[in-house]
């Protein structure tokens, strides 16, 4: 008997093969619940090194994490302020948070304080692949630094296409114009500041 694919999710596959890049050190363009994005695996430094490359991205420009549970922030956080929590819990949008105290990463990820952020992605795609990689993401905009960001994938400039590992198909025809998260930032007292609305 012939196993069937389950026609819930269509894009199974592709992120399958996208897991599959990312465990072999490849940077990959993907949809995300915001913008087009670049990304790797955020623990390959050799990985994060080619992501920059693509990118045309300095070293001192840090990189967020995309992450798909808990656990996963708690892990790469000294501390979790349980503002961040409600945050994530009741914020209608996406949000990444820069939190101080960034670890298990590639370390040019982080920003020169040691801070780091991350978003607790919301959408099925991403929560297969980031649970798929088992290790946070680096992810960027899928724009060379200094052009406009993408609203959809026609929009991605060719040269990131040529240059990425993987290219997903999942939802390349979707025309919605998605924003770019909600930023704030976390000091080590707690104290927060909306870094982009």
């Amino acid at each position: 008997m012939s196993r069937r694919k389950n026609k819930s999710e269509p894009w199974r596959d592709d992120a399958i093969e996208a897991v599959r890049n990312l465990r072999a050190g490849n940077v990959i363009v993907h949809a995300s619940d915001t913008v087009w994005g670049i990304a790797c695996d955020s623990t390959n430094p050799e990985a994060v090194r080619k992501l920059r490359m693509l990118k045309n991205r300095s070293e001192a420009s840090p990189i967020l994490i995309l992450v798909a549970d808990e656990g996963q922030i708690e892990k790469h956080f000294e501390h979790v302020p349980d503002a961040v929590w409600d945050l994530f819990e009741h914020n209608d949008r996406p949000t990444t948070v820069v939190l101080p105290g960034g670890k298990g990463v590639d370390e040019s990820i982080l920003a020169e304080d040691g801070s780091l952020g991350v978003r607790l992605v919301r959408d099925p795609w991403m929560e297969f692949v980031a649970n798929g990689l088992g290790r946070p993401i680096a992810s960027t905009s899928a724009n060379i630094s200094g052009s406009p960001t993408p609203t959809n994938f026609d929009a991605i400039d060719s040269e990131i296409i040529e240059g990425a590992d993987f290219v997903s198909a999942h939802r390349r025809t979707d025309r919605t114009v998605n924003m770019s998260s909600f930023i704030v930032s976390f000091d080590t007292s707690e104290r927060f500041k909306i870094l982009r609305d």
